[in-house]
């Protein structure tokens, strides 16, 4: 099941990272020294390979981050 941005936030809010800035329609979030983009589309979820990645980069379980 695909995610919305709304949903991605909340669920990275929760794990206590930060909005640094925003570049067009991608939002860059911040965790001690680690970046990553989020893709910001309105207009569609974000994709289940973007999700996997960002479940990657931030070291959690799928199951985990599905349960935030």
């Amino acid at each position: 099941m695909p995610y919305s941005y709304k949903e991605i936030e909340k669920k990275l809010l929760k794990l206590w990272y930060k909005i640094v800035r925003q570049n067009w329609s991608h939002v860059i979030f911040c965790k001690w020294d680690m970046l990553f983009p989020v893709p910001k589309h309105s207009w569609k979820d974000i994709s289940i390979w973007i999700e996997n990645k960002i479940i990657k980069n931030i070291w959690i379980y799928k199951e985990d981050f599905k349960n935030l």
